[in-house]
């Protein structure tokens, strides 16, 4: 599979993400990535989960926007706090038709 299909969401302050380490969410062919920017720094702290190992995506509505909260088989998970209510709705999307595409078997 290639990596050519990368999806990235950024979480905002205006829906009560953190104003200085913002959460982003990348989803490609084979991993779901959260990365956190660590407080005052430039590096990136990320935790990755392969996608056929998801097995629920929870969305979390809060008083300015919606947490996602991901599960795998392996009793890992990690959730991004501060997304639009429209952002929540595509990374399920998202992760959905990733899933159904990478579940198919190739035909070579």
């Amino acid at each position: 599979m290639n990596h050519d299909r990368t999806i990235r969401f950024k979480s905002s302050i205006l829906h009560g993400g953190k104003l200085f380490s913002r959460d982003i969410i990348e989803i490609d062919d084979v991993f779901i990535t959260l990365r956190r920017k660590r407080f005052f720094s430039v590096s990136y702290k990320s935790m990755s989960i392969p996608l056929k190992n998801v097995i629920n995506v929870g969305i979390t509505n809060t008083f300015a926007g919606v947490n996602v909260m991901i599960e795998s088989v392996a009793r890992r998970h990690f959730s991004g706090r501060g997304f639009s209510e429209k952002a929540g709705r595509e990374i399920n999307e998202t992760i959905n038709t990733f899933k159904q595409v990478s579940g198919k078997p190739s035909r070579g």
